[in-house]
Order: C-alpha cells, then structure tokens, then sequence
C-alpha cells in the first residue's frame, strides 16, 4: 500500500499521509493508465476499509472507517508520515508521463527525454507563469524576449522556437495563430511536462524541439477549500482560490473552482514613474459525473481576462523604454469550454474523447523604433486587433493484451482541430522621443494606415497509432500517425487568397532495456513536421519544414528511492528551412525558398531526488550545439538566434522534520545561461547571465503555510536577447513574492 500511495503522490505532486501500521499494511487495488487523482485514490482503496480526503490542495489524508456505536463513521486514526520525508512535503520526482505516451507510462519507460513538474516544485519554486516553471528544465531556454508583460510564453526546446506550436492542455492543442495565444495561469495545473524532440507521431505539426504539455486541476470527492494571498515587489498583490469537493452523497457528482485575481505592475517603468500594469482575471470551474468507476464525464470551462502595458522596448544606450504610458496597452479576453470522458469497456477496452472550444480577443497598441537622427528617435505607432475561435478533439482507444510472449499497450486515435483567425494591424506616425531626455505621456494619433487585414481558416486532422510492446526486458514503442492540413488565407488588402494544402507522415521508434536495479538504457527515433509560411516565387506554398531525431539516453531510478537521473546524447536535423531564393549571379530574388537547414546536437544530464532526510534536489546541464548547415544568406557554420550553447541549474531544497523548525523549508537555486547571438549572422553578441533563487516555507499548521520567494537575488541586469545594438529586451529583475495559503 505504501508503495502504491507514493506512486499516486509522485505523479500528482501531492503529500499523502497515511494512518497507523496496520492500515498501511493493507493490500491496494491495480491502478494503471491515465487518470484523475480523485479516480486513482478510490481504485486503489476501493474494499480495503480506508478512505481519504484533501486536507489541503497539496495533501491528502488516508484514514481507516471504524464502526461507531450509532453508525458507521470516519475515524482520523494517529497518523504517521510515509510519504517522501517526515516533513509532509511532496516530491520533485514523478513516477509517470501523460504528455510522452498518451498512456501514463513510467517516465522510466519512456525512450525519449521527459520532465515533469508537479506542484511541489511549483510551490517551492514560487512559479509565477508557465514559463517561470521550465526554468529549472534541461534543454529549454525561456523569456528569450525578457519577461513580456503581454504574457507571451517564448519558449526555445533544443534550440527550435516552440512558442506557437509547442502548448498542449489536457492532451489538446493550444492553437495559435499570429498574435493570438491562448494563455493558462500556473494556478490551475497540476503538472507541466516537457517532451524534448520530435513528436509529431502524437500530436501532428510541431516544431522539431518537442511539446509542453500541461494538465489543469480536476474535480474531487472530498472537500478542498484552499485560499491564497500574496503581496510582492512592484505593488503586485494577487488572491487565489482552490475548492473542490463532492455534490451528492454518493460521490457521483463533484466539482473543483480555481480562481485568480491580481492587480500588479512588471518591472517596467516610464521615466515619469509609471509602471507597465500586470492585471489578471481568472476563473477555472469543473465538474465530473462518475456514475461508475467505468465512466466518468468531466466539463471544464476558463474565462480569463489580462490588462498589461504591452511591449517593452528598450532604446539600450541610456536605457529608457520606447513606447509611452498614454498609448501602449495589451488587453485579451479568453473563454474555453470542454469536457473529457472515458470508459472502461467490460473487455478492457477504454475509449476516451477529449474536446475544447475556445475563443481569444486581443487587442495591442504598441510604438515600435525605426530610426535615430538628430532630433531623436524615430518612432512608429502600431495598433493590433484580432481574435481567435479554434475547437480540438481527440478521441482514442486504448487496450491492454497478450500475443504469444508479447504483451501489448495499443492506442488508437483520431484528432481533429480547426481554428478561424481575424487579425488586422494599422500602423501610424508617433512623436519623436529625445533618448537622453524623454518626455512622456504625449498624444499619439490613432494609427489608421492598414498594414495587414487577413482572415485564416485552419484545418487539421490526424489518424495515429502507438503499441507498447514488452517482451523479456525489452520495452519497444511503436509509433506513426498520418496528418492533413489545410489553410485558406484571404487576403483583404490585395483581394488574394493562398491555399495551402498537405499530408504528412510521422513515425516513432524506441526501445527500452528494463533491468532490476532501475537502470534502463535506451534508443529511439522520431519525426516531426511544422508548415512554412509564406508563398515562393512560383506562387506556390512550401513543403512543410521536417525535423528527424536519434536519441540515445540511459535513465536510472534506485529501487526503493524517490530519485531519477537521466542523461540523453541527441542529434536533430530539421530541413526545408526558408532561406532567401538567390536568382542569377547570386542575388537575392527577394522570396524565399525551402532548402534550408538546421542541426542540433548535444547532451542533457537531469537529476531529480526527494530524500527521506528532508532534502529535494533538481540540477541539470545541457550542451546543445545548434548550426546553420544550409543557408542561402551567408550564415552557415553560425548559431541560430537565441540559442545557448550550454545551461546549467541547480535547485536544493531542505525541509526540517523535527525540533524546534518543524514545518519550516528553506530552499535556493543557481541558474546559469550561456552567451547567445540576437542575429543567424552572430553579430549581435548576447552576454551570459547567472542568478540566483530563494524560496523559503512555513507550516503553521496543516492547513495554513507561508511561503516567500525571491527571483534573482542580487538583482544582476542582464539582457535576454538585442534586435540590434540600440534595441534588447531586458531580463528578469529582482522580484520578491510573500504569500500565505489557508485550508479550510
């Protein structure tokens, strides 16, 4: 049972404690595959005379049922702590992967590179965003354009851009298209996983770096109520709920509310004092029928709405932002409504279909540099208006059997997703700005000229298939999924439309040796495709870019222990880059075509513990030797863009279990990013940057903690990334949060 119970706890990031040692020498049920926390607890507990429920959002209490004198009764028995370390805290290590397989495989298992993030380390980590929580992540660079108080998740996945392509909710596509992104608050997650490499064999077109994949808090069946308040630097002050429990008696209804309100500023300000704003809005409800431990059904639905001041550019000599507090805005407005819904067929068999609508508003005034002279800087106003309707579904069937010596884990799935995007921008004069003694909150005429109108239908449809073969020790993953796509871009200004039609296969191979001390060495290959934008000069559209990856990695997971090291050797080649189209003599036609090409080696080493001493550990190191091969623009043999040749972090963290600091963790970390170029032709040198973290906790009681966090410790001033020597984009500054969370 133990066992068991830290398993659940591992891949939920969740504390469970466990009641005296007769009960926790109660046989379990089987729990495998996919599946809610809520699910998984009451399988495993189902006929074994123990119950559970949420003490907090990060800890679930097990406790036997005894039988009263006028009834029964649930009886809280003298508890003793099993789960990690003698201090409740959950760990950094997950026993198994939702977004690598689609199966829950162990990450063990997986013959690819996977990180998964539970809540512990979100919570000791003091995660703030997305992409603040892929900070202690091998192989990902973030906030390659600073933090950007549009709330834009740049994320850089062995060296290829995953902004656009790489989010996934739920197992669902993020669609995006131009500026439209649908955002997701940390809040609501329970896990964020990154799959490194090619993955398309699952999930269709995306960038050659891998997928990020998130999973949103569920409905539970006990009572939660867990409120949160938290005050940090720049006046940023947020509140945050966390409710769930049981709607009827007899569990088959439940629901869970996450919320968050925030009124901030970023670390941005004007010369007259103004801060760029940081506003948040959102409300996260869901609600599952289980009428049996078979079937369940899950609606969720989000709305939220985000206020910022938009871009921040930097004129880089005398460090003053470019834009103006009357006129640079973001405002988007997002709603998603879905549900999930699994069963479990009486010849084992599960069929599961996961749908999402969603919709996204946004609209972006900005004042963009295009030019010095003597009176100052020249500057042009630039308005942005779009909105976005997309809808994802994907339903598979999943099944569990014998062939001989061979036992199978085969998924079958069809998905489908479409997107319908508006997007138009009008550009407009703006007043000059004097960089060495600038004079804000000027007028700035509405800009009117049309610089784009366009709308785009989207269309994608993909027909998968993945067997998980074990035979011996051998684990074997077989994967291909055939897609078809297509765009249709009508263009209002010039009255053209350009259609874009294609199919593509992607495959998906891997072998994994399982050995009984918990070393498994092994090897896969995997694909991905990513369609070009843009028309050549023929008229035609490009074939879509390809990425091809051979990983040879060895994970290794003590038996007994709550540790996982992995390390990975891997070698990607993505083709059909665009590269300007060169024309007789040498000179460019002023099109593009799809010959380019982009190699990434390296290595990436990821450790992982959560130790019965009290200690949590995260460190890893990535050397990714990212080239241009083939280029028409004189840029081969250079670093693409953004690109760190090496990353390194270390996290450790220390909970005391006794004594007088009982309740108390105390927490830091280094992170190191190495120099980079703001240019393919590598003449705009980046400078490195090392920081340092702190996170800090207290358990005043079971239900109430408080936490303070502090990013960037010193306050070192770095630049992320530089359009040119007079423009870059500024890092993280020193941001103290302190918070306290209440369980009621």
């Amino acid at each position: 049972m133990t066992r068991a119970v830290n398993d659940i706890g591992r891949v939920a990031g969740l504390s469970i404690v466990m009641p005296d040692e007769d009960a926790v020498a109660v046989r379990g049920n089987p729990v495998q595959g996919a599946m809610s926390v809520d699910a998984a607890m009451s399988t495993l507990l189902a006929g074994t005379g123990l119950s559970w429920r949420f003490a907090n959002a990060g800890t679930i209490h097990v406790f036997r049922r005894t039988r009263a004198a006028e009834g029964s009764a649930d009886v809280m028995l003298a508890p003793i702590r099993v789960a990690r370390d003698s201090n409740e805290a959950t760990s950094f290590v997950a026993g198994a992967s939702g977004t690598a397989s689609k199966t829950g495989t162990p990450v063990l298992e997986v013959p690819q590179s996977v990180s998964v993030i539970g809540q512990r380390q979100l919570e000791t980590q003091g995660a703030r965003s997305v992409t603040e929580a892929l900070r202690y992540v091998p192989g990902v660079n973030i906030e390659t354009y600073g933090p950007d108080p549009k709330g834009f998740e740049w994320i850089m996945l062995r060296g290829f851009n995953g902004q656009s392509s790489s989010a996934y909710l739920d197992g669902l596509r993020q669609i995006a298209s131009n500026y439209s992104h649908f955002r997701t608050d940390p809040h609501q997650l329970e896990t964020i996983e990154v799959l490194r490499g090619p993955s398309s064999a699952l999930y269709g077109q995306s960038d050659a770096g891998g997928v990020v994949g998130k999973t949103s808090k569920r409905p539970v069946t006990e009572p939660l109520r867990e409120a949160e308040l938290s005050y940090g630097s720049f006046a940023t002050t947020q509140a945050a709920i966390d409710f769930g429990g049981a709607l009827t008696e007899d569990k088959t209804l439940s629901y869970r509310l996450v919320g968050v309100a925030r009124d901030g500023n970023t670390q941005y300000s004007y010369g007259d004092g103004t801060r760029m704003k940081d506003d948040r809005l959102m409300l996260a409800p869901s609600i599952t029928w289980a009428p049996s431990d078979a079937t369940s059904l899950t609606v969720t639905a989000q709305a939220l709405r985000d206020r910022s001041g938009g871009t921040a550019i930097f004129f880089t000599p005398t460090d003053i932002l470019v834009g103006d507090p009357n006129f640079s805005r973001s405002e988007q407005d997002q709603k998603t409504l879905g549900y999930e819904f699994s069963h479990r067929m009486d010849n084992g068999w599960t069929v599961r279909q996961n749908l999402r609508y969603g919709r996204v508003d946004f609209d972006l005034d900005m004042i963009a540099m295009i030019g010095a002279d003597a009176t100052g800087l020249t500057r042009q106003a630039r308005r942005f208006s779009e909105s976005l309707d997309s809808l994802a579904v994907d339903t598979n069937l999943l099944g569990e059997f014998q062939t001989g010596r061979l036992s199978h884990k085969l998924l079958i799935g069809l998905d489908h997703s479409r997107s319908d995007t508006d997007a138009r921008r009008w550009n407009g004069t703006a007043p000059s700005l004097n960089p060495y003694a600038p004079v804000y909150g000027v007028d700035v005429p509405t800009p009117t000229t049309v610089a784009y109108d366009y709308t785009e239908e989207y269309r994608q449809t993909g027909l998968y298939v993945q067997d998980e073969i074990r035979l011996d020790r051998f684990l074997f993953t077989l994967g291909g999924r055939q897609d078809w796509l297509s765009t249709k871009t009508d263009d209002h200004v010039t009255g053209t439309a350009r259609d874009v039609d294609l199919d593509n296969f992607s495959g998906r191979v891997g072998v994994s040796y399982l050995t009984d001390s918990g070393f498994v060495p092994y090897l896969s290959y995997s694909e991905s495709f990513l369609p070009n934008p843009g028309l050549g000069s023929d008229g035609r559209t490009f074939d879509p870019t390809r990425g091809q990856q051979w990983e040879l990695g060895a994970k290794y997971q003590p038996s007994g222990t709550d540790a996982l090291l992995t390390v990975a050797l891997f070698d990607i080649t993505k083709s059909n880059v665009l590269t300007p189209e060169l024309g007789p003599g040498g000179i460019s036609t002023g099109y593009n075509i799809a010959t380019g090409e982009i190699r990434s080696r390296g290595i990436e080493v990821e450790g992982k513990a959560s130790l019965g001493s009290g200690w949590d550990i995260a460190a890893n190191y990535s050397y990714n030797d990212v080239e241009i091969t083939e280029d028409n623009a004189g840029n081969v043999g250079n670093r693409p863009a953004l690109v760190p040749k090496s990353q390194a972090s270390l996290w450790l963290n220390y909970s005391f279990g006794s004594g007088a600091l009982d309740g108390l963790s105390l927490g830091g970390g280094l992170r190191h990013v190495g120099t980079s170029f703001g240019d393919n032709g590598n003449t705009i040198k980046v400078d490195g940057r090392t920081v340092i973290d702190l996170g800090a906790s207290y358990a005043l009681s079971e239900t109430a903690r408080l936490a303070l966090n502090v990013t960037n410790l010193t306050d070192k001033e770095y630049f992320t990334t530089c359009a040119s020597a007079y423009s870059c984009y500024e890092g993280d500054r020193r941001m103290v949060t302190a918070k306290i969370a209440i369980g009621f």
